[in-house]
C-alpha cells in the first residue's frame, strides 16, 4: 500500500499537482482485544489504553451476536456516562491533517426506544478541535412503512425515478429521495397483488430488459406438504405502475417438507449475464435461471424438485436439527429460510434468517468466491458445516434484535451511487405484524456491517496554538441514560499534501 501512494504521489508530482501523504498512527488497544479474557469487563480501569467512566457504565464484552467489526470484543458504554480518553503519544505538526475513525452502534436492550448518540473528538489538552455526533440507532422509516404490514423484506429495485418495493403491497418513493430519512407511499392503483397471484416471500429482480417477481406457496393438508416458487413478469411499464403476466410454477415439491421450495431471492450478475436464485429452509440452495426467460437454464419439462437432475440445485448452508438433538444456540432456534446471495468485489456473500420468524430471526451470512458455494463465516467455517467448538454450524451474525426492532430477517442488499442499503422485516414487541427497515450497509475488510463509521478530522494549521501538543482521542456515549454504545475499530491517522 505505502508503494502504491508513493507512485502515486510521484505522477501527481509530474503533473503539478499536490499529492497526499498518508500514514497510520498507532494507538493502544484500538480494537479492544487486550486485556482480560472473559467475555464481559468492567470499568475502564480494566481496559488497557483507556481512561475515563469509573462506573459499571462502562466495559468490553465478547458477544458474537453484536458482530464487532474488527476482531472478537468491542466496548460498551452507557448513556450519561463520562468520556472513555486515551492521551496518545504523538505530538500535533505543522501542516499535518488528522483524522479519527471509529465504528459505533447501538447495542440497545430490547425494547429501549432509539436514543443512542456518539460523541467523538479530538483534542490537545482540554482544548476540542474537532468534533462529531451522531446518532447510531436502529432507524425508523417513515410514511407507509410506519403501520403498513410489510411481510418478508424489503425487496428494492430502482426504475426510472423511482425505488420500487415488493412485499404484501407494492411501495415507492421518488429516487431522489433518501430511502431511510424520506417517506414512502404505497401505489394505490397498483396491479400488483402478491398475496393472490404469487404467494409470500417475494423476490424480485431487474434483468436488462426484463422485470421478474417469484413468490411462494405453501400448503399443509393432512401431513402432506406442497410448496412451490411462482414466477411473473412485467407485461408493460406504466411508471411507477407496472402490468404483471400471469403466474407459472418455477418450482415445487410434495408431499414432504425436505426440501421446503419457498423464499426465493434473485440476484443477477451482470458483468457475466448470469441470475442466481437462493431458496429453501432448514437446508437452503443456490440455483442458476435464464436471464432471457427468468426460467431454470435448461428448463425442466417436470417443476417437481424431485424429477431435476443432480447438480441442478446447490445446497449451501444449513441449520436443521440434528439426528443428536442440536436445534440451535443461544440466540436462534434450529431453523432457516429467506436465504439472500450478493456479490461485492470478488466475493459472493450467502445471507440468511436463522431462526423463529416470531421469536428469534437473526440474519446470519457467510462469503465465499462462487455463487454455489462454499460460503464460510469469519471462522473459516463452511456454513454447511457443524463446528464442535461453537456447536453450531457455520455462521457470522449480521443482524439480530436491537432496541425496538425484534426478529429482522429476509435480507436483501441494493447499491445506489456507490451506498450500500440492507433491507428487511422486523417486528416489534407485542406485535406480530412484519414491518419494513432498511439500514446501510458498509463493507471492513470484504466482511459487511451495519456499524456505522464515525468520522472527525482537522488541520492543524488551523489550530496553530495546539502545535507540538500531544494528541487525545475521546468518545462517549452522549445519548439517553438507558442507551446503550458499543464501539470498535479505532483508527488515527497523520496526512499531508506535497508537491
Amino acid at each position: 500500500m505505502k508503494l502504491k501512494t508513493n507512485i502515486l504521489s510521484v505522477c501527481l508530482c509530474w503533473l503539478g499537482l499536490p499529492s497526499i501523504h498518508a500514514e497510520e498512527l498507532s494507538i493502544i488497544n484500538p480494537s479492544f482485544e487486550q486485556g482480560s479474557k472473559v467475555q464481559v469487563v468492567y470499568g475502564s480501569e480494566n481496559i488497557p489504553g483507556w481512561e475515563g467512566d469509573a462506573k459499571k457504565a462502562v466495559g468490553v464484552e465478547q458477544n458474537p451476536f453484536h458482530s464487532p467489526v474488527h476482531g472478537s470484543r468491542y466496548l460498551f458504554h452507557e448513556g450519561g456516562g463520562e468520556a472513555m480518553v486515551q492521551l496518545t503519544k504523538h505530538k500535533l505538526r505543522k501542516g499535518r491533517t488528522y483524522t479519527l475513525t471509529l465504528w459505533a452502534r447501538s447495542i440497545n436492550p430490547l425494547g429501549v426506544k432509539s436514543a443512542t448518540e456518539i460523541t467523538a473528538r479530538l483534542m490537545a489538552r482540554d482544548k476540542v478541535l474537532a468534533e462529531s455526533v451522531m446518532q447510531v440507532d436502529a432507524p425508523s422509516l417513515k410514511g407507509a412503512p410506519v403501520g403498513k404490514g410489510n411481510d418478508d423484506g424489503a425487496n428494492v429495485w430502482i426504475d426510472g425515478d423511482y425505488r420500487h418495493q415488493f412485499a404484501d403491497v407494492h411501495m415507492i418513493q421518488a429516487f431522489d429521495k433518501d430511502p431511510i430519512e424520506d417517506e414512502w407511499e404505497i401505489l394505490e392503483d397498483s396491479g400488483y397483488d402478491a398475496i393472490n397471484r404469487l404467494g409470500w416471500a417475494v423476490g424480485n429482480i431487474i434483468v436488462g430488459e426484463n422485470k421478474y417477481i417469484y413468490g411462494t406457496i405453501y400448503r399443509d393438508s393432512r401431513g402432506e406438504f406442497y410448496s412451490s416458487i411462482t414466477m411473473t413478469k412485467v407485461l408493460e411499464d406504466h411508471l411507477p405502475d407496472y402490468r404483471w403476466s400471469e403466474p407459472v410454477i418455477l418450482m415445487n415439491h410434495s408431499p414432504t417438507e425436505f426440501p421446503w421450495v419457498e423464499d426465493p431471492h434473485l440476484f443477477y450478475d451482470e458483468e457475466a449475464n448470469r441470475l442466481w436464485m437462493s431458496w429453501g429452509g432448514g437446508v437452503c440452495y443456490v440455483s442458476e435461471l435464464d436471464p432471457a426467460t427468468g426460467l431454470f437454464l435448461n428448463n425442466p419439462a417436470d417443476p417437481e424438485f424431485d424429477t431435476h437432475p443432480e447438480g441442478m440445485h446447490h445446497a449451501v448452508a444449513k441449520w436443521p436439527e440434528t439426528d443428536d438433538g442440536w436445534c440451535g444456540d443461544e440466540w436462534s432456534r434450529c431453523w432457516m429460510e429467506g436465504a439472500a446471495l450478493y456479490k461485492h468485489g470478488e466475493y459472493w456473500y450467502y445471507l440468511g434468517s436463522y431462526g423463529h420468524l416470531g421469536r428469534d430471526y437473526t440474519i446470519r451470512y457467510g462469503r465465499g468466491t462462487s455463487p454455489t458455494g462454499p460460503f464460510y463465516d469469519k471462522h473459516g467455517v463452511d456454513l454447511m458445516t457443524f463446528d464442535q467448538d461453537r456447536n453450531a454450524y457455520g455462521n457470522t451474525i449480521l443482524l439480530g434484535a436491537e432496541g425496538e426492532q425484534m426478529v429482522p430477517g429476509h435480507p436483501h442488499i441494493w447499491e445506489e451511487e456507490g451506498k450500500f442499503y440492507m433491507g428487511y422485516d422486523y417486528r416489534k414487541p407485542g406485535s406480530g405484524k412484519d414491518l419494513m427497515g432498511i439500514r446501510r450497509l458498509y463493507w471492513v475488510d470484504d466482511w459487511p456491517t451495519i456499524w456505522f463509521p464515525v468520522e472527525v478530522s482537522f488541520n492543524v494549521d488551523d489550530h496553530p496554538e495546539a502545535i507540538g501538543e500531544k494528541l487525545t482521542i475521546s468518545f462517549q456515549n452522549s445519548g439517553r441514560g438507558d442507551s446503550r454504545l458499543a464501539v470498535d475499530h479505532v483508527q488515527l491517522m497523520q496526512s499531508r499534501e506535497s508537491r
